[in-house]
């Protein structure tokens, strides 16, 4: 147990460090990436270990092992419209009386079936709700944390030239005509890549919305559709009083909400069949089983609640974070002076993406590219920049509102001045 607790902190442990994606992607990227693999980790030793325990009368024919082995491969059921019953129930969902599988139309539980195994017309039977997913929950947990590390792979994707600056500038040879050239080089990034790199940027926060509500979402339909309000009915059930949140002998109308969520107790029907050369045998029988590891399934999704409302809120902000970040980038007005302007003006938005981050970089560094680009762009030999705005017949529109036209910026060759 002690090895396990160690892997367990050493998987939870975050080296606070500077990474090429933001915070918002890190927290679904990294935290959610690891709690889901400690969640597996748990539910797994939980898997491997625990079964599912029956009550077989000593008169029984059939061995207790066949019967927990059997019940583990069919699932167990509980009565959902004893959710809120006080007396007549003995574990959630299952009545104090074994024959009671029915109700009457004034409320009281009743056998759909007499003791001469005729139908009882007014007894009408309830819903039986089957569980299963002790079966496959670890393995589900597992891929949930490959699917939230898909958008980071895409993020690095379509990121490559910002990644490639960043190790650039950590060189011991760092040259800043090199970066100018290279990153600034209209033949090595054309528009349509830049184009498509901002966008990618977008769509990759839209990416892990959809993860995490493509996760929770999806939790809430193998689980009966109890799990969106699981989180929020575990919090209005911790402030019941002691005696009554955990009285499983009293006040059944204030169950837990983890036993909505996944039963600890069910039942479980078979058939019996045997035969040999003097003897024939054929029954149907009930049992009443516990599962264990349901319990240990409860916590565990109880806390993935938590972490996935969590990155659900966190991607939405990252979204308007990048999208607020854009929209100044776009539309917001440069105090720099009119040569810092003109040349703003002429760098495509991905490009502006650069200089900014060497500002926050290595701000001796970003004054020399920016001077190198000024020689460059808006130089003694370059265009003048001053009628930008102008309209010609076959002129094409700039790729942002704020910038000037390619064509004004490049020779026949498609070189920049």
């Amino acid at each position: 147990m002690a090895m396990i607790a160690t892997d367990i902190k050493s998987m939870l442990s975050i080296t606070i460090k500077s990474r090429h994606d933001s915070y918002t992607d890190q927290y679904n990227r990294i935290f959610m990436v690891k709690i889901l693999l400690v969640s597996c980790l748990i539910m797994g030793i939980s898997w491997f270990q625990d079964s599912i325990t029956c009550i077989v009368p000593g008169t029984s024919s059939i061995e207790a092992g066949f019967v927990s082995a059997a019940c583990w491969i069919q699932g167990v059921y509980v009565y959902k419209e004893l959710q809120s019953r006080v007396t007549e129930v003995a574990y959630f969902g299952i009545p104090k009386d074994m024959d009671a599988d029915g109700m009457l139309s004034t409320g009281e539980l009743c056998s759909t079936l007499s003791k001469f195994n005729k139908q009882n017309k007014e007894c009408l039977p309830m819903h039986k709700t089957f569980f299963l997913q002790y079966q496959w929950m670890p393995f589900l947990i597992a891929s949930l944390a490959i699917l939230y590390y898909i958008p980071y792979i895409a993020f690095r994707s379509a990121n490559t030239d910002m990644i490639s600056l960043r190790s650039s500038i950590k060189a011991a040879d760092i040259d800043a005509d090199k970066i100018a050239k290279h990153y600034f080089n209209i033949r090595m990034n054309s528009r349509r890549t830049m184009t498509l790199r901002v966008v990618f940027n977008i769509l990759i926060k839209v990416l892990y919305i959809v993860v995490n509500l493509v996760a929770f979402l999806g939790l809430d339909n193998l689980l009966n559709g109890e799990y969106v309000g699981y989180g929020s009915k575990w919090l209005k059930w911790s402030q019941l009083e002691n005696s009554v949140a955990y009285d499983y002998m009293g006040m059944r109308d204030h169950p837990k909400p983890g036993n909505v969520l996944l039963p600890p107790f069910g039942y479980c029907e078979m058939y019996e069949s045997a035969k040999d050369i003097k003897h024939s045998s054929a029954n149907k029988h009930k049992f009443l089983c516990e599962l264990s590891q349901n319990i240990l399934y409860q916590y565990c999704l109880v806390v993935l609640w938590f972490a996935i409302v969590l990155g659900i809120i966190f991607s939405v902000l990252g979204l308007l974070f990048i999208l607020t970040h854009y929209a100044f980038g776009l539309f917001g007005v440069k105090s720099r002076g009119p040569t810092g302007n003109k040349l703003f003006k002429a760098l495509s938005f991905r490009e502006l993406e650069y200089l900014e981050f060497l500002r926050k970089k290595n701000i001796i560094l970003y004054g020399e590219v920016l001077e190198k680009l000024k020689d460059n762009i808006i130089g003694p030999n370059a265009p003048s920049l001053d009628d930008e705005y102008s309209r010609r017949p076959n002129d094409t529109l700039p790729l942002y509102p704020s910038l000037p036209p390619k064509s004004d910026l490049y020779d026949e060759k498609g070189v920049r001045y």
